[in-house]
């Protein structure tokens, strides 16, 4: 491991300490592998399906949701972020992805949206609700006259409180069908939520100290059943709310194992005759405000209130809701005889167990406050799965370690080459560049993060060019294996040992000796490309880029150091731009050729005095500059002789200092650039050569 990959191990090391939640969970990372999740579990690779990571820490913001195409999770809700470790938040996180991937597998949106607007237009839907009791009947007759005459007040309250209950039915169905689907991940991310949810729910008492409406704290209370089989009731109470809770039950146990959502929606029309004195209250409210404010922001302070107070967190499209599952004793069979699928709330109640074990070993867990069943006597009927043996899910950790890893090896490489490209500034800075150039300012410009599309850019030209950089390599590969790895050398005219199978040679070759492993490098490689305005003619800038694209494969393909700088012009003087650099270990300097484009003008002076002197630097043995260009210099107060007189003096020194440098003149002016570089031009008439001639020069200089 050389110095600068043990910088860069020690920088992902400290990043790691330093990223926050917000990072992380925001980080492309993160957020691809919650899509992963998601396309796996849906199917839907070709339709785009994306999970969309948020962060809004307004403590009424929303928790997560859907809208059918992309999944939303608000990495920053009170839920989530109320876990002490980053483990379980990224397992919340995981939870919630897994519950709206619920609602897009098995939730019917097409009947929901009937419903609802049924509902709103004055009728029930599928069916009305039939009771035997009395008062039930009443409370029936009085709303479905109400909603004959479209009581405009009476239809809107029904159909808000009939989405949230309706909601948290459905919620106990998808969520149970996600934990039987899919019994790793994404259950426990699904329990997880729950058993903190359970926790963080607000007693009947603090309810009713906070006057939340009556219908809210019974449509909370079937939440709490629903996700635990238990509620938080530290005071105590014992009153009608548990009552009308206990009459809710056999309609909610009823509903949630039918894959036919009409099911549930006909529960729901039960809850609400059942519910119906606690609805009154809220009509009569409702006509008041109509005759206040119009009918649109009536509903919304409805749905506010509704939403505020029942504590169900993450809303289906357009509706404001809750979320749970349920009980059914094993064995039990539907109307048509088939199989029930394992009991949710059994087996969730088996579950609460395996991730209390999970959050005490994470530490300072917030205690879980003591609740009572829903009745002393008549328990619903709640069974314990004593042989459940865990989810078999074993790599959450480690994913979000690696998530973790790759998200902190972003930031320090983002940091490495932000001091890396400092470095080569501070180095330009103090160049001597001459006369010709006084008071010229040269800039040092590398990409710190390549983007995505230039790595699509690279992958789609790349291919069909590193199949003759391959051929080459293989062509001189054994050759620096020999030379690295030592031998012998034989057939030699001098030499103090005898070679005794070349007695018979007549020319006198009898000789042989040992070579030692050469551990040096032989030969670093430098190309500076021009990017002035110029280069877009003819595709000029094109084939250099194929040929840099080339190079770089066949140096890399050798382990030859090879650095690779395009240069022009710009307001502040001389642009220098940094492709590939001798030290840079993050394996993305092929992707940063895919930015080399014509520009400005060229100052080949300043531009070739600091590529020279950069490769000056590097300890090989041998060093070749290749500057590719289309024309003489061409800068304000930079032409002529002067520049020529100029680069002809940059060529002789750095030659003195063991470089040698060669010109690829591809434009018009050949002749001049030929005057200028003499012994070390080379005339590329033909432009699909370019890449083959550069690459050829290379192999010369390594034999």
């Amino acid at each position: 491991m050389n110095a600068n990959q043990k910088t860069l191990k020690k920088m992902i090391r400290e990043q790691e300490l330093s990223i926050t939640d917000e990072e992380l969970f925001l980080s492309s990372a993160f957020q691809k592998h919650q899509t992963s999740l998601a396309q796996t579990a849906t199917g839907r690779y070709r339709n785009g399906l994306q999970v969309l990571m948020e962060w809004d820490d307004d403590p009424e913001a929303y928790v997560a949701y859907t809208d059918n195409y992309k999944i939303h999770n608000n990495t920053a809700n009170h839920l989530t972020q109320s876990f002490p470790t980053r483990y379980l938040r990224s397992q919340s996180l995981t939870g919630l992805t897994g519950h709206e991937i619920g609602h897009l597998r098995y939730t019917d949106f097409t009947s929901l949206g009937i419903y609802l607007s049924s509902m709103q237009n004055g009728s029930f839907y599928p069916n009305p609700p039939d009771f035997s009791t009395s008062s039930y009947q009443n409370f029936l007759m009085t709303a479905w006259e109400a909603m004959e005459d479209k009581e405009k007040a009476t239809c809107m309250v029904l159909a808000n409180c009939a989405s949230s209950i309706s909601n948290i039915l459905e919620d106990v169905y998808i969520e149970a069908r996600m934990c039987e689907a899919f019994p790793g991940v994404f259950r426990q991310g699904i329990l997880l939520n729950n058993l903190r949810f359970a926790e963080q729910m607000p007693s009947i008492q603090e309810q009713i100290d906070k006057k939340y409406n009556d219908f809210s704290i019974v449509a909370n209370l079937i939440i709490q059943y629903c996700k635990t089989g238990n509620i938080n009731n530290l005071s105590g109470y014992s009153g009608p709310y548990l009552d009308y809770l206990e009459e809710c039950v056999p309609y909610i146990d009823d509903s949630v194992y039918e894959d036919d959502a009409k099911a549930r929606f006909d529960a729901t029309n039960h809850i609400l005759i059942i519910l119906w004195e606690y609805l009154q209250p809220m009509i009569e409210e409702m006509k008041e405000k109509l005759e206040e404010s119009d009918e649109s922001e009536a509903g919304k302070n409805l749905s506010d209130t509704l939403g505020e107070e029942i504590k169900g967190g993450m809303p289906l499209p357009g509706i404001p809701g809750g979320k749970a599952p349920k009980n059914v004793p094993a064995g039990k069979k539907d109307k048509k005889n088939n199989p029930l699928p394992p009991d949710p709330l059994a087996t969730r109640q088996a579950a609460i167990q395996e991730i209390q074990e999970v959050m005490h070993e994470e530490g300072e867990r917030i205690a879980l406050a003591k609740t009572n069943t829903i009745t002393d006597e008549n328990n619903p009927g709640i069974t314990y799965n004593h042989q459940y043996s865990g989810s078999g899910y074993e790599k959450a950790a480690s994913d979000l370690f690696d998530i973790l890893t790759d998200v902190a090896t972003e930031k320090a490489e983002e940091r490495y080459q932000q001091e890396m490209t400092e470095e080569l500034q501070k180095t330009a800075n103090d160049i001597r560049y001459g006369n010709a150039h006084a008071g010229i300012h040269v800039t040092v410009n590398r990409i710190q993060r390549v983007e995505p599309s230039m790595i699509s850019d690279y992958q789609s030209v790349a291919p069909a060019l590193l199949r003759a950089s391959k051929r080459l390599q293989a062509s001189i590969a054994p050759l620096l294996r020999e030379e690295a790895e030592g031998g012998n050398l034989k057939n030699l005219i001098y030499g103090k040992r005898l070679n005794m199978n070349a007695l018979y040679h007549q020319d006198g070759t009898l000789f042989m000796r040992n070579r030692l492993p050469d551990e040096e490098q032989k030969l670093a490689v430098a190309l500076l490309v021009d990017e002035s305005g110029s280069m877009s003619w003819n595709d000029r800038i094109t084939h250099a880029r194929k040929t840099a694209i080339v190079l770089y494969d066949f140096c890399r393909g050798l382990n030859l150091p090879i650095t690779i700088y395009g240069h022009s012009t710009d307001d502040g003087g001389v642009a220098l731009y940094s492709y590939a650099e001798f030290d840079s270990i993050d394996n993305t300097d092929c992707y940063r050729l895919m930015d080399m484009s014509a520009r400005g003008g060229n100052r080949d002076g300043a531009a070739l005095r600091y590529v020279a002197e950069h490769l000056d630097k590097h300890a090989a043995k041998r060093k070749l500059l290749i500057l590719i260009s289309d024309g003489q210099p061409a800068d304000y107060g930079y032409s002529g002789t002067e520049a020529e007189a100029d680069l002809r003096g940059i060529k002789k020194e750095y030659e003195k200092k063991g470089i040698t440098l060669f010109a690829a003149a591809i434009g018009d002016d050949k002749e001049n650039i030929k005057r200028i570089y003499k012994d070390g031009f080379l005339d590329i008439t033909n432009l699909e050569d370019l890449p083959k001639h550069m690459t050829l020069l290379v192999k010369q200089y390594l034999k």
